[in-house]
This record gives C-alpha cells, sequence and structure tokens, in this order.
C-alpha cells in the first residue's frame, strides 16, 4: 500500500509542479507580450496565453463569473479531497491505477491553485488543423486529467475483456 500511496503522491506532486511551473513561463512570455502566439509546427502548434473562466468547453458559462469560480474551485476542491480519501484509505489497489490517480490529482490541483490565486486558469497549449479545426486551448494540469481518466478507462476495460475471457483481473499489489 505505501508503494502506491507513493507513486499517487509522487505523480501528483509532479504534476502539480510542472503545470505550474509552465503557468509561471506563460504568464511571463505570453501574457505581457499582448496574447501574443509562439508558432512551434506552423499551422498546427502554438504557445498561447488564455485566461478559462469556466470549465471545458465552456461548462457553466451560463453562472455568473464569481458564482462559477467558486462552483469550479469546489467542485475540483471536492474531488481532491476523494482522491486522496481513496489513495489514504488503501482503496487504490494496483500500481497503474495510482499512476492514474495521480496523474487526475495533480492537474486538479494545479488548476485549483489558478483558480484560487487568479480567479482563472491558465491555459497555453494550442492546437489545431489550420482554420477548419481549433481544439480549445489547455495546460499541463488539464493534460494530467485527461491522461489519468483515459488510463482509468482503459484499466476497466481491460479487466472487463478479462472477466469475459475468462481470466482474473490483474490482483491487487502487496
Amino acid at each position: 500500500m505505501l508503494r502506491r500511496v507513493l507513486l499517487t503522491l509522487s505523480l501528483s506532486t509532479f504534476v502539480l509542479a510542472a503545470d505550474q511551473a509552465t503557468k509561471h513561463w506563460a504568464l511571463r512570455a505570453l501574457q505581457p507580450a499582448g496574447h501574443r502566439a509562439i508558432e512551434v509546427i506552423p499551422g498546427c502548434f502554438h504557445l498561447s496565453y488564455a485566461e478559462n473562466r469556466s470549465a471545458a468547453f465552456g461548462i457553466l458559462e451560463f453562472l455568473p463569473l464569481e458564482l462559477r469560480r467558486y462552483v469550479l474551485t469546489g467542485f475540483a476542491a471536492a474531488a481532491i479531497l476523494v482522491l486522496l480519501g481513496l489513495v489514504l484509505a488503501g482503496r487504490i489497489r494496483r500500481s497503474p491505477t495510482a499512476a492514474a490517480t495521480g496523474l487526475i490529482l495533480g492537474g486538479a490541483l494545479g488548476n485549483v491553485v489558478d483558480r484560487i490565486q487568479f480567479g482563472y486558469v491558465v491555459d497555453f497549449i494550442d492546437w489545431h488543423a489550420g482554420r477548419a479545426y481549433h481544439w480549445p486551448t489547455f495546460n499541463v494540469a488539464d493534460s494530467g486529467i485527461v491522461i489519468g481518466v483515459f488510463l482509468l478507462l482503459w484499466l476497466s476495460y481491460r479487466d472487463d475483456r478479462q472477466k469475459e475471457a475468462g481470466k482474473p483481473a490483474a490482483p491487487a499489489e502487496a
């Protein structure tokens, strides 16, 4: 159990530190330049400062700005507490699940730090395909959350497939 707790906390600390360091860079390098974009891959990938005062894909846009800030911060704080509770109670029984949980936890912490400090989340990673397709700007914390969630979904799918095939799911580690 201790290994999984340490794995979760180490990954969450790494994601949080990487997220805050890259956001600090974005605030210094991109924001003062009047939202200047740095083209990394022409026509595809830019680093461009953005302030996200909402949630993914504009969810909760209908709420007043301050209420939205408190709702999003409260939701993320609750998720952080639940994840920490699961980890510390020993409910995370396998290392891949601990890794996924650490990625999600670190990402949630990174975005909560921004909402508390600035009232919004700093985003700067900007992917697009010409003018036809533009993915919403995001950050390292968002990446940790998405990768962690997809890892949990894949682990769940894999376990279900193994059960259907009559094989036992991967055992819990000691």
